[in-house]
Order: structure tokens, then C-alpha cells, then sequence
């Protein structure tokens, strides 16, 4: 293949729904309750970490349900419940939009509850299939609606075991601490940050003792460490196709560095996606137990 056709299907792939159905995890904090200051404000947005977004269900454009898949360990690593507010964690509604988009609470999804779905994994080598979970978020306002998701079906909806090789290119979308860091404050803002989501490609590696195999950035980038991809936990990996529309969700990054990445492969993530409410939950916005009130 001729490396100007290499690069625009690499670059059709790093810009297909699957890429831009990465958002960035935005976790807040208060420093008084809402009753003891009377009206609600966010004093500060901090941690990271990378989820994909994901549209569950058969039903009519309004009737599904929206959820981010990630890394459990996001959401471990990340979360205080002493002083963050009910809605821990925030997920923008766009994958990419000009600043002035962020200035309202509708310019953002919310957290319902969590479904613990690592509980439905097996055991492997080299990889722990446990962490992983999927949060529900409440439904979007029809005039608030989500510009880039995968629409989650069936297994198909995914690639399958059969669609993986030893050398096959896969691409890694998402938002890598150090190209989204946060700023001082201003006047104007009490937190502000960059929202970046950054894109690395990769090698599939297999042997006969690796059942799912890793990612190696040795031949594309090289030199990738810890640093680089700290916060792309939960990055979404997909393959690369001559078309963008053609592109799959291939698995959901855990751990990087060393130039490699270990991911849960999409053929075992689509059983537990599917099979979500066999899985333990927690509710995560008390509003959740008002809704059948």
C-alpha cells in the first residue's frame, strides 16, 4: 500500500464515530454542601481519565439509554464521596465544541448509577478483565442530544474475536492528562481546562500463551511511557478501514506505558455491555430513588 493511501485511512479511522465517541471524564468538587450555601456551584473540576459513549437498546431515538464504558480504576482513583456533589462526575454532551458550547448544564451528560459489569468477565492472562464498568446516564433533552456515540445492538454492534490478527493495526483515542491539564483560576472561571482527545496507532501483538494480546507502539511511535497516556484509561481502540462508517470498536484501553498498551477486547466487552443488569450497581445520583416516586 502506498503510504499516502496508509495515511488517509488512518486518518478516516482517527476521525470515525468510534474515535469521536470518546468523551473526557470532568469529576468536580464542593466546598460547602448545597444546603449549607443555599443554591448549588461547582468550586472545582479536577482528575482524569477517558470513557466511551455508548447508546444501548432498539428502541426509538428517545427510548434508549446512554452509558460511558471505562476503566473501573477511573472511577476508583477518582472519586471522593466526602466532598463531591451528587453528580461526582460530568460528561460532555459534544465530542468536540468551541468553548462558549461549555456554559450550560445542558452541554453535559450526568451519572446515574454504576453497573459493576467487570463481575461478568473471565479470568485471563496478563490482563485484568475485572476492571471495567459501565455507568448509565440520565437521558439527554431532546434539544441536548449527543452528537457522536456507538449505537450498541448486539455483537455485531462490535469486532469480533475473528475480526482480531497478529499485526493489525489499531488506534487509540483518548485524553492523556498532559494534553488536558487544568489552569489557574481567573476572574471569569473558577476552573478551566483544555479538552483534547489525542490519538496514537499501534500494533497488534499475539503469541500462544496471550489469549488477547496487546497493543505495541514500538514500530508507529515509540517511546511511549506512563506519562504520555496517563488519563487515556478507558480510551476506546478500533481498527482501521478504508472508510470511516466501516470502523469497529475493538476494546477499551486499561493500562499503557513501556510502549504498549493492555486492553479488554471488544468480543468479551459486548456479552457484559449486553448482560449489564445481571451485574452489581450502585446508585450514584440520589435522584435515582425519587424517579418512581
Amino acid at each position: 500500500m502506498k503510504q499516502k493511501k496508509f495515511d488517509r485511512y488512518i486518518k478516516n479511522a482517527a476521525s470515525s464515530n468510534v474515535a469521536k465517541s470518546c468523551r473526557r471524564f470532568l469529576f468536580n468538587y464542593l466546598e460547602k454542601s448545597i444546603e449549607e450555601r443555599g443554591y448549588f456551584h461547582v468550586d472545582g473540576v479536577y482528575g482524569m481519565g477517558t470513557g466511551v459513549l455508548l447508546r444501548y437498546g432498539k428502541f426509538a431515538r428517545y427510548g434508549d439509554k446512554f452509558f460511558i464504558l471505562t476503566a473501573k480504576h477511573v472511577l476508583d482513583n477518582n472519586l471522593n464521596e466526602d466532598d463531591h456533589n451528587e453528580s461526582p462526575f460530568w460528561i460532555p454532551m459534544k465530542s468536540a465544541s468551541p468553548d462558549n458550547l461549555y456554559n450550560s448544564l445542558f452541554n453535559f451528560m450526568f451519572p446515574r448509577i454504576r453497573w459493576n459489569i467487570g463481575e461478568l468477565m473471565p479470568e485471563v492472562k496478563h490482563v485484568d478483565l475485572s476492571d471495567i464498568c459501565l455507568v448509565e446516564l440520565f437521558c439527554p433533552q431532546p434539544f441536548a442530544y449527543p452528537d457522536n456515540y456507538i449505537k450498541i445492538i448486539d455483537s455485531s454492534s462490535v469486532l469480533s474475536k475473528t475480526d482480531f490478527f497478529e499485526g493489525q493495526l489499531l488506534l487509540v483515542s483518548g485524553y492523556p492528562f498532559e494534553k488536558n491539564s487544568f489552569f489557574d483560576f481567573t476572574e471569569t472561571y473558577t476552573n478551566s481546562t483544555n479538552i483534547h482527545r489525542h490519538t496514537i496507532v499501534g500494533v497488534l501483538r499475539k503469541d500462544k500463551e496471550d489469549e488477547i494480546g496487546y497493543i505495541s507502539f514500538e514500530m508507529t511511535k515509540n517511546d511511549i511511557q506512563h506519562e504520555n497516556v496517563n488519563g487515556m484509561s478507558g480510551s476506546a481502540i478500533y481498527n482501521v478501514q478504508p472508510k470511516a462508517n466501516q470502523v469497529k470498536l475493538a476494546g477499551i484501553a486499561v493500562t499503557a506505558g513501556n510502549n504498549i498498551c493492555r486492553f479488554i477486547p471488544s468480543y468479551l466487552l459486548i456479552e457484559a455491555i449486553l448482560n449489564y443488569q445481571k451485574a452489581s450497581h450502585k446508585v450514584i445520583d440520589p435522584m435515582v430513588n425519587l424517579e418512581n416516586l
